[in-house]
């Protein structure tokens, strides 16, 4: 009686190629949404980006910054010329001698660079 049964249900054990596709295709997503995932900073590391960053200032020593929107990861080095409060922005230069403005809500890290 068991065998029977087991056997009854052995078809069901296969998957269509088109839910296969589909489930791929979801797993796909899931990673995609989970590395565009902004992380949650707490008080202290804002904390001490901000000092990072105004130490930058101070002493003219490049910076990495790591930027995160809604779409994409982005990473820039550069040394930071300005901090506006004001309108929330950071203005950089980079090493290619471009002048960015970045906003501070959308810094997910911030370092020094080491490849000075």
């Amino acid at each position: 009686m068991i065998r029977k049964i087991d056997q009854q249900f052995s078809c069901s054990k296969m998957m269509l190629p088109e839910h296969r596709t589909n489930l791929e295709r979801h797993c796909e997503e899931l990673i995609r949404e989970e590395e565009l995932r902004r992380p949650q900073l707490d008080e202290q590391r804002r904390e001490e980006m901000q000092r990072l960053l105004e130490q930058a200032l101070q002493t003219g020593q490049s910076l990495k910054i790591d930027t995160m929107d809604s779409y994409s990861r982005c990473c820039y080095r550069g040394l930071p010329l300005r901090c506006d409060p004001a309108t929330g922005q950071i203005t950089i230069r980079t090493d290619r001698g471009k002048t960015l403005k970045l906003k501070a809500s959308e810094i997910v890290h911030l370092e020094f660079d080491q490849q000075e």
